[in-house]
């Protein structure tokens, strides 16, 4: 017997490997840059993320979950 089709509910709810990325914010909250990071969990991208911060504000994301603003340090 065929195996049953996936609903649309099933495809969004499995396990998706992790897809960082660090957004580089100006003082006046305009997007100057983008990176995508690559490691393997929540501690390793803050740690990234965090040592990005500058003269800038670094927002860090996982797919559509926010996870974390840095503010800019001067």
């Amino acid at each position: 017997m065929p195996d049953a089709p996936r609903s649309r509910m099933d495809a969004l709810s499995e396990p998706r490997p992790p897809a960082y990325r660090a957004i580089l914010l100006a003082k006046s909250g305009a997007v100057i840059g983008m990176v995508r990071l690559s490691v393997q969990d929540d501690d390793q991208a803050l740690e990234r993320a965090r040592s990005m911060v500058d003269g800038h504000a670094v927002e860090l994301w996982d797919g559509m979950r926010f996870i974390e603003l840095f503010p800019p340090v001067d």
